[in-house]
């Protein structure tokens, strides 16, 4: 039998061109299989993304449909957390994480924390040494001759010596919250959530505190009022200077607002 070798010079380059052909002749094959998969990828791509807005809406129609048509569903996004100086309950759209009693260090010492606490009044203790005295300090605060407030809550009579309350509230809808001072109104697009006076230990004392923002119609504490000192809250009045003026006015007392957004 006669081998033709058709231009081949031997047969080493023969076999090496064959290989070539079967190669030729299977990427049409991979070529059909790369597409029919790529297409079978698609479909499962689209039954996916169908799948998920198919649930995306029948979540969002649990949501919004209920039985009675006129019923309408609130869902709570809110966060944000202040402390009310001065009242035992939150303002409306607010929920009471707990109420207390204002604390701090003592007036007139020079060390000792330097913000304002809202106690509670269900402490929990760890490990205890009652043998030892510590070396800082807690005391209970009171209100020192304040003015500007509305007295409702005292009878009217004065609010000065009595026990200050406090409550920490979260809003229900609100992420933001600021403490404005200088102002009894908010910032447009900003919510109210209550406005008073902004207060602090006295300038002439040795300790030094936080200004914070005392309701304008505060409470006492039932504690009543015995002159017992603590952490004592001043009315907070402007001084003329670096400070301007105007718009800010001597002797006039600081008001405040807490505003959410």
């Amino acid at each position: 039998m006669a081998i033709v070798w058709s231009g081949f010079s031997t047969l080493a380059e023969l076999f090496q061109w064959r290989r070539y052909i079967k190669l030729l002749l299977a990427v049409p094959v991979l070529v059909v299989l790369a597409v029919g998969s790529y297409k079978m990828g698609l479909q499962k791509g689209s039954m996916t993304e169908n799948a998920f807005h198919s649930s995306e809406s029948r979540v969002r129609r649990d949501v919004i449909q209920t039985p009675n048509s006129s019923s309408q569903i609130i869902i709570k996004t809110g966060g944000a957390t202040y402390t009310r100086w001065g009242r035992t309950e939150c303002p409306s759209g607010s929920d009471a994480v707990y109420s207390g009693i204002a604390g701090g260090s003592w007036y007139d010492h020079t060390g000792g924390g330097s913000n304002h606490l809202c106690l509670p009044t269900d402490p929990l203790w760890g490990r205890y040494n009652e043998t030892n005295e510590k070396g800082s300090k807690l005391y209970g605060a009171e209100y020192q001759t304040p003015s500007g407030i509305d007295l409702k809550h005292f009878g009217g009579r004065s609010a000065h010596d009595h026990n200050m309350p406090c409550v920490v509230c979260r809003s229900q809808t609100k992420t933001s919250v600021i403490m404005i001072p200088a102002r009894n109104i908010c910032y447009d697009d900003w919510t109210l959530e209550y406005a008073g006076y902004l207060m602090a230990e006295a300038s002439s004392h040795t300790g030094r505190t936080e200004f914070v923002c005392v309701d304008g119609s505060p409470e006492a504490d039932p504690a009543g009022f015995r002159d017992e000192n603590g952490a004592l809250f001043y009315n907070v009045e402007g001084v003329c200077g670096s400070l301007p003026c105007p718009p800010y006015v001597p002797r006039r007392e600081i008001t405040c607002a807490v505003c959410t957004k």
